[in-house]
């Protein structure tokens, strides 16, 4: 991880998870006149050069604040994102967040930020030099679940509708592109996905541009598959790494039966391998780990 700390008009900590950077912006110095047109102009390549951001906000709770959190990719609030988590709860674990921003908690601690979403519960460990973050995503599975989990197809190719994401298996169009092809996402696989999204969207207004790609042929034993995000490829965006893309990604995989749950009574955890590609950072892997609801 690392940090940056500059002001240029509002104080902010710059971070990096999974390839992703991400920006957290101090509430404080923020007038909420235009406040989503700033912050989008905050994490342009113009400014910071970020995938997403949040505005901390401080809270009279020691273990909870308030935070907003954008896309770059919708120009929207958006209601989870768990490299934005992550970012944020090393911050707090790293004593940067009130160092630079005169406010918020310090140190090892179990703390909820109060998102426009929902709560989401953050788990902050500090085992000797190891600073480790978990982020429960239970409550944005279950916004998933409430807009439907359901399988679609798009111009005669199979996918799942994960709430507001389109998880599509790249096995559905490999027979087309030889495996390199589709891992460094040459032109005319990203012309495919782009038309892919384009249908989706028209399909289904109330989605966004979240996009999940993912095939089970892992390449490092011990991982179940591999995930990448092309959330909008026509303007470059697209994450090696994203906590509620692999989320998505791992309800479809239960609607289509391909994860196994019984006789784990304590819960399954699923690695997906990310990036690696000559342009996507890593490799990295992200763990899901799954509670069985009995």
């Amino acid at each position: 991880m690392e940090w940056r700390i500059k002001n240029v008009g509002v104080t902010y900590i710059k971070g990096n998870m999974g390839g992703n950077t991400i920006a957290l912006l101090s509430g404080t110095e923020i007038s909420e006149e235009g406040l989503l047109e700033k912050a989008v102009l905050a994490l342009q390549d113009t400014h910071l050069c970020c995938l997403e951001g949040g505005i901390i906000y401080p809270s009279s709770d020691k273990t909870s604040l308030r935070v907003r959190m954008i896309g770059r990719a919708s120009k929207k609030f958006i209601s989870a994102c768990g490299g934005f988590t992550q970012v944020l709860g090393t911050s707090i674990g790293s004593g940067e967040l009130l160092a630079n921003f005169d406010f918020g908690p310090f140190g090892p601690l179990t703390m909820t930020p109060k998102t426009d979403g929902s709560l989401v519960r953050l788990e902050i460990q500090l085992d000797q030099i190891t600073l480790t973050t978990k982020t429960d995503m239970t409550s944005f599975l279950n916004e998933l679940r409430q807009d439907a989990i359901e399988p679609i197809e798009l111009d005669e190719i199979k996918a799942v509708r994960a709430g507001k994401f389109l998880v599509l298996c790249a096995d559905e169009f490999m027979s087309r592109f030889n495996p390199s092809e589709i891992k460094e996402l040459s032109p005319q696989v990203r012309d495919i996905l782009i038309k892919l999204q384009s249908i989706f969207l028209d399909q289904y207004p109330q989605a966004s541009l979240d996009f999940a790609l993912y095939d089970l042929h892992w390449k490092r034993s011990g991982n179940f598959g591999r995930i990448v995000f092309p959330h909008c490829l026509s303007a470059g965006i697209i994450e090696p790494a994203c906590g509620t893309g692999t989320v998505a990604i791992c309800a479809a995989l239960k609607l289509l039966g391909l994860l196994n749950t019984t006789g784990n009574s304590e819960g399954l955890s699923v690695k997906f391998e990310s990036g690696g590609g000559s342009y996507l950072g890593g490799p990295d892997v992200t763990t899901a780990f799954m509670y069985i609801k009995r």
